[in-house]
């Protein structure tokens, strides 16, 4: 009987685990397409990886749902920024089923709106699975802001 039921949870396990595997390779092959995406400025092919409830935080902005997401903040970022470079390290993927958890640093350089960019921080992306394919439901970006100056003493 315990030989029976260790069998029972170890094919339960290892069918979950290789389940998870699949998944982090779909997961990542969706995350290499919207990268090579907003390096392309291909502003549709990011549009669809977006989920219709997306939601986006970046320190104070907040953008709510697909459109908002999409016409208020990435297309236009994505559109106008000039000599674009864009790196990521740290990469670190939680999956499940149907939930996942990215987590990276990004280092991005270029020109937006005349401006020289130089900029690093953080991002966190949660995507889920919406029939075959990953979508992306929430993203955060963070970046070390201007500290105020100390209070003189």
């Amino acid at each position: 009987m315990k030989r029976a039921l260790f069998a029972m949870g170890m094919t339960v396990f290892c069918g979950s685990f290789f389940t998870v595997s699949a998944q982090d390779t779909s997961l990542k092959a969706a995350l290499e397409k919207y990268d090579r995406a907003f390096r392309a400025k291909d502003t549709e092919t990011i549009k669809g990886l977006l989920a219709p409830d997306v939601l986006l935080y970046e320190h104070s902005a907040r953008n709510d749902g697909l459109q908002d997401v999409f016409e208020n903040h990435l297309k236009p970022e994505i559109v106008e920024f000039e000599d674009l470079q864009l790196e990521f390290s740290d990469l670190r993927v939680t999956s499940g089923t149907d939930l996942a958890l990215v987590t990276r640093q990004y280092t991005i350089r270029g020109k937006l709106r005349g401006r020289d960019i130089n900029a690093g921080g953080n991002e966190t992306m949660v995507w889920k699975k919406v029939g075959a394919e990953w979508k992306i439901r929430h993203i955060h970006y963070s970046h070390p802001c201007p500290r105020p100056p100390a209070p003189k003493q």
